[in-house]
Parts: C-alpha cells; structure tokens; sequence
C-alpha cells in the first residue's frame, strides 16, 4: 500500500519530546488561532513516530504565527441590528485519510459574526459515499448546535 504516509518512514527520526513540545504549544495556540487548527491537527498524527519532514513543517506553522501575530479573534460586544443571530457551517471530505479510508467532518458555529466553536475530527467508521460524509458531518455540527 503506496501513500504519503508511507513515503516518509524512510526518513530520519527526529527526538519526539522537542516535536511533542512543539505540537503541544500549537494546539493552545488553536484556542485563538482558527487558521491554523488544520495543520496543526494534522501534524498531531505523528507525534508517536516524528520524521524530520514532520519537525519542518511544525516549524514552517511556528514561523508562520510569528509572521501573523497581529491575527486573532474578535468578538464583538454587541450587535449593529440588536438580533441574535447563530450561524452553523459543516463540511467533510470523503476518505480523506488514505491509510484507514476514513472522513474528516468538521463545523463552525457564528455568533454575531463572531466565531464561538469550531472542530475536525476523523469520523468513526468509514462512511460509504460523499453524501453519507456529510451526513455524519451534518449530525456531528447539530448535536453541537444542540
């Protein structure tokens, strides 16, 4: 079985603490930084088994907050029409992860165009079709809603 994953296990090992520090910084970074929950998720894959490939990207992330410190979140202390109003988004991608064929669904929820909640996470099973990922994707974000 070819994949992406694969073509890195011939790389060298990098020391796991210094990755797992890294990583672990980031991800409490995800808390005000939504542009960067993505990669940063991506990159806490490999946090058992950190290639050299894997420590560069995780720093090309680092090297991109510094660039973009001034970014955050915003919210706003009221709204212009006096309404509250809620927006939910979901998304999924259909067997996104070649190794286990398995879905990433993830949501944003709006209040007053201010940003309040937001995740990814690998679906459970392995869903069948594209429309049966944005089903699981759909149920994910209600039960959130909820």
């Amino acid at each position: 079985m070819l994949s992406w994953m694969n073509e890195c296990s011939n790389e060298d090992r990098v020391e796991p603490t210094e990755f797992k520090q890294i990583i672990g910084s980031l991800r409490y970074l995800c808390n005000s930084r939504l542009d960067t929950c993505f990669a940063v998720s991506i990159m806490s894959r490999f946090m058992n088994d950190p290639r050299k490939s894997h420590l560069t990207a995780a720093k090309r992330i680092l090297r991109y907050v510094k660039g973009t410190l001034k970014f955050g979140l915003m919210f706003p202390t009221s709204n212009k029409e006096g309404e509250a109003n809620l927006e939910g988004y979901s998304n999924s991608d259909w067997c996104g992860d070649r190794m286990d064929k398995r879905s990433t669904s993830g949501y944003l929820f709006k209040f007053n165009d201010a940003t309040i909640s937001w995740c990814t996470k690998k679906q459970p099973g392995t869903a069948l079709s594209s429309c049966e990922a944005e089903y699981i994707a759909c149920t994910f974000a209600a039960c959130q809603a909820i």
